[in-house]
């Protein structure tokens, strides 16, 4: 298996002021590893961690340069401007001139110095962002960007290899190598289910992108791999796609897992339901009740006096009580769920799930 010889990393200068770059020493590193043909159990392709540790710092070092260049430049900008008695820069927009606010610039991967100014309202100094003093590298920013940047890079690479290698293929020998400007470039060698030999070669390439064009505003290291495979052809489905369609199908079970665990909340609280409404029902049917007896007829006649109108008793007293049958048939019903819980849950799975679909459900 891959065995990594003595590697030692020194920083120093951590809080370097800008225009002294930090000096990063590398000592005694073995830049190539030792494999052995030992890849019986082996079928999914990682990269060597000596492989990463050189991607991060051929990342991070032109990370530190951009950055430090841009300090350079903004400590000089900042300091004449000093030196000629003015507090802030301006810049010209299709609206006129206007002050330069710099506070967009801490976000970055600088450490900023701003001159203070009296806050009025809560008396207290506070950040100018108009008037910056100077600025120095923000080292674990930088670092920790070059991190981002290298996994996305290894992601990249492990993505390409195992897409040409099938589920069944095993690896056996793993001879990739740093090549200058810690270019990743080789090949490695597997045997199918058959026991028939092939290659995956594949060579990095650096891809950059500065300042305003870069996803960060300083440098961004984009990597790009050719591969191919040669000698025995993949057959049937790649790693790399099932691994793909392994990450759809969690993301998928997770959805689902959100929706049953929903529906289960959903179900518990329309058991409940039932009881409740029949309580509802009793009071609506007496209600119904209350409007067709003695004293309700004689209400809406007194009513339709009033108000000038004819009243037909007959038909308020057919539709009311036709209004009590429906109540009444929702009430039983609701009696026979509450020790049948079987043909309940039959009802929530066809969709009647809540209490207004039910009461649609019977006209009430």
């Amino acid at each position: 298996m891959l065995q990594i010889h003595n590697i030692q990393i020194t920083y120093r200068d951590i809080g370097c002021i800008c225009g002294k770059l930090p000096i990063i020493y590398i000592h005694e590193v073995e830049r190539s590893a030792h494999y052995s043909n030992n890849f019986a159990n082996q079928m999914t392709f990682t990269i060597a961690t000596n492989h990463k540790v050189f991607l991060e710092e051929e990342i991070y070092i032109k990370l530190v340069a951009a950055a430090e260049e841009k300090a350079i430049r903004y400590n000089k900008m900042w300091g004449k401007r000093e030196e000629e008695g003015k507090t802030y820069h301006t810049r010209t927009t299709f609206s006129g001139t206007e002050r330069v606010y710099w506070y967009g610039e801490t976000k970055g991967f600088l450490t900023i110095a701003f001159f203070q100014e009296e806050d009025t309202y809560n008396k207290r100094m506070r950040n100018d962002y108009y008037r910056p003093m100077g600025c120095v590298l923000n080292l674990q920013a930088c670092r920790e960007e070059a991190q981002a940047q290298r996994d996305r890079s290894v992601a990249l690479l492990e993505a390409r290899v195992n897409g040409h290698l099938a589920v069944t293929d095993k690896i056996t020998a793993n001879n990739l190598k740093l090549g200058r400007q810690n270019l990743i470039e080789g090949n490695v060698t597997g045997l199918t289910k058959e026991g028939e030999e092939f290659q995956v070669y594949t060579q990095m390439m650096w891809n950059y992108r500065y300042g305003e064009n870069s996803a960060n505003g300083y440098l961004t290291q984009y990597v790009q791999f050719r591969s191919d495979r040669r000698g025995a052809r993949q057959e049937g489905k790649s790693i790399q796609q099932a691994k793909t369609e392994a990450e759809k199908q969690a993301k998928r079970d997770a959805k689902q897992a959100i929706i049953d665990q929903k529906q289960l909340a959903k179900w518990e609280k329309f058991q409940k339901l039932p009881v409740q409404m029949e309580k509802w029902l009793d009071k609506e049917i007496k209600r119904l009740g209350q409007l067709i007896s003695k004293e309700g007829i004689a209400e809406f006649y007194a009513q339709a006096k009033r108000m000038d109108y004819t009243f037909d008793e007959a038909w308020k007293i057919k539709s009311v009580s036709r209004d009590i049958e429906t109540h009444n048939a929702l009430r039983n019903d609701c009696r026979h769920w509450q020790n049948d819980e079987t043909g309940l849950k039959a009802l929530f799975d066809k969709g009647i799930d809540t209490r207004n679909k039910l009461k649609e459900m019977y006209g009430v």
